[in-house]
């Protein structure tokens, strides 16, 4: 693995580090090609590397060593057999170079700071942080695999498509595999000790944010934030907190009194709600987009439940955030009837459009960005509308534009799985759908609609 993959931590662990691991008797060194852990291997120890560098492993369906994470200084190892209650290791975890580790036994007794933080509270952030540099680390494996699927799909023109992707999905699948299954893990435990741990009732703002993430439109967070400031005369930045997290007008009262400082933090509990529901979100649609590689030779594809379009809709939102920084999103949604299928497939469909708009409406600074998403129930048929007010699509590939390899990066729309719009319109009418798109400067609108007087029945694009 290239050494760019390696990932410190951003996280602030000042105050743990001189509070828990300053003590010289818990200190260890390793040599290079030292073992630390090993699978199942007993841990009860917590490890802070304060020189050095490790590297962890699983091994894939031929026994072949897989690496999953590259810890250098600052960051912790053994993050989840310490708090599991077996205390198992499920990976193989090898020191680089020689390396200095710091130590806290499973029996550490806690304490709080000067300002009354607990230790949980001051490692909440590192949790999500381990999260998320996992996941990064994967992120980037994907992209090469992908970046090197193109190119081999170019050189074959596609002919052996399924076979790439088989293997691709192969690669992908032991190191996702693991980042959903324990991000599910860690979320659990997280909710867990949370739930049991909380004194100042500020659980049910992290399981809200937990539950169901960012799910206001940025309309409607601004409509409650003035309505804070003009009720409670409450000042703006506070108001814009609270109002982010979609309290009713009862849950709202007793909150109206409260100190800058106690706003913060409930703002504090539901923003780590919201991590933690995004990476969850994005593992499990990780996982999804590798089954979905590997059944793109299948005979049959199944169906797994019932879909609640909007629901997917606000999903793929979500995954997307990053695309849309600075868009004013809203949020137009119908009651719709649920269909029959994949839910992933509906995500996948959705952030695609996003995330082309989003790229899209970032090269025109000549207008403020917006990005509408409609539904609605229009002639037997469910209706899906995804506009940006971005610069359009090029008039010369517009027409072509759910062909394979066509690509208008040069105009700021790429998909992020290097197959483009191609795959997107199969999905669509793998469920009896169709896709349409209009655009001119300043509005762009993709049409998707799907049946539902009778159940849609995916077949192989």
């Amino acid at each position: 693995m290239a050494e760019q993959n390696t990932v410190a931590s951003c996280v602030d662990i000042t105050w743990l580090r001189e509070a828990y691991f300053s003590d010289p008797d818990k200190q260890i060194r390793l040599e290079k090609g030292e073992v630390l852990l090993r699978p199942e291997g007993l841990n009860e120890r917590l490890y802070l590397i304060l020189e050095g560098t490790l590297v962890g492993y699983i091994q894939d369906d031929a026994g072949e060593p897989f690496e999953i994470f590259r810890s250098s200084e600052g960051t912790f190892v053994g993050v989840y057999s310490y708090f599991s209650k077996k205390h198992r290791s499920y990976s193989t975890v090898v020191a680089e170079a020689p390396c200095l580790l710091a130590y806290i036994d499973k029996d550490q007794p806690t304490f709080p700071d000067e300002q009354g933080r607990t230790f949980a509270e001051h490692f909440l952030p590192v949790i999500v942080h381990e999260i998320y540099t996992r996941q990064l680390l994967t992120q980037r494996v994907s992209l090469a695999n992908q970046r090197a699927l193109k190119h081999l799909l170019r050189a074959e023109k596609m002919a052996t498509l399924g076979q790439l992707a088989a293997g691709l999905a192969h690669e992908l699948n032991n190191a996702i595999g693991v980042i959903q299954r324990k991000t599910e893990w860690l979320a659990d435990r997280l909710n867990e000790y949370l739930k049991e741990k909380d004194t100042r009732n500020m659980y049910p703002f992290f399981d809200k944010g937990f539950r169901k993430g960012n799910w206001l439109s940025s309309l409607e967070i601004r409509k409650r934030k003035r309505e804070l400031e003009r009720r409670y005369g409450m000042d703006p930045i506070l108001a814009k907190k609270l109002a982010k997290i979609g309290l009713s007008e009862e849950e709202m009262k007793p909150l109206a009194s409260l100190s800058p400082g106690q706003i913060q933090r409930i703002n504090y509990y539901f923003e780590t709600g919201i991590a933690m529901h995004d990476i969850q979100l994005a593992a499990n649609h990780a996982a999804h987009v590798v089954r979905s590689v590997k059944e793109l030779g299948a005979a049959n594809r199944e169906l797994f439940a019932e879909v609640d379009l909007n629901q997917t809709l606000h999903e793929a939102l979500s995954l997307a955030k990053k695309y849309l920084s600075g868009v004013d999103v809203r949020m137009e949604l119908g009651e719709l009837p649920p269909l029959q299928g994949n839910p992933g497939d509906f995500v996948q469909v959705f952030l695609n459009i996003i995330k082309n708009a989003g790229e899209s409406m970032a090269q025109d600074s000549s207008r403020a960005s917006r990005l509408i998403l409609q539904s609605a129930i229009q002639e037997h048929q469910i209706l899906v509308e995804i506009i940006d007010n971005g610069p359009g699509i090029p008039p010369d590939i517009k027409d072509r534009i759910f062909q394979p390899n066509v690509s208008t990066k040069v105009q700021g729309l790429s998909f992020g799985l290097g197959l483009g719009l191609s795959i997107v319109q199969r999905l669509v009418e793998s469920y009896g759908g169709h896709i349409s798109v209009a655009s001119r400067p300043g509005r762009t609108a993709f049409s998707i609609t799907f049946p539902f007087d009778k159940t849609p029945t995916p077949h192989t694009p």
